[in-house]
């Protein structure tokens, strides 16, 4: 379970380990330990940016996942707050990776970084 996060610096952190995550070709422990960390989780640290079911743990209570869309070896993972379609100033919070763990990763990223801002 995520624990709750708030504040600037969490923001600018979340978002800095997203864009990040945008730019690597494969998970790895060294980001999987970023992630967790950064949203202050209990250990052990599971596998985030290599495993879609670690990485799905990670989505924000009342948050849901939208379908993914594949274009030139790159991956969009989005997700939004759960029955709002589009109803909220952020519709939804996703990024381009190169696998979907990472794809995800960098949207779950984004969406507890705005969480985070308030």
């Amino acid at each position: 379970m995520v624990v709750a996060v708030a504040g600037p610096v969490i923001f600018d952190r979340l978002i800095r380990i997203a864009d990040r995550l945008a730019k690597v070709e494969a998970g790895s422990a060294a980001a999987d330990a970023a992630i967790h960390e950064a949203l202050r989780l209990a250990w052990p640290v599971p596998l985030y940016t290599t495993d879609a079911a670690a990485t799905r743990t990670l989505l924000p209570a009342g948050f849901e996942w939208m379908p993914t869309t594949h274009s030139g070896g790159w991956v969009y993972a989005p997700c939004r707050r759960s029955g709002l379609d589009g109803e909220w100033h952020y519709p939804h919070h996703g990024q381009f990776g190169r696998t979907l763990p990472l794809s995800m990763c960098g949207g779950v990223m984004r969406a507890w970084a705005m969480l985070a801002k308030g």
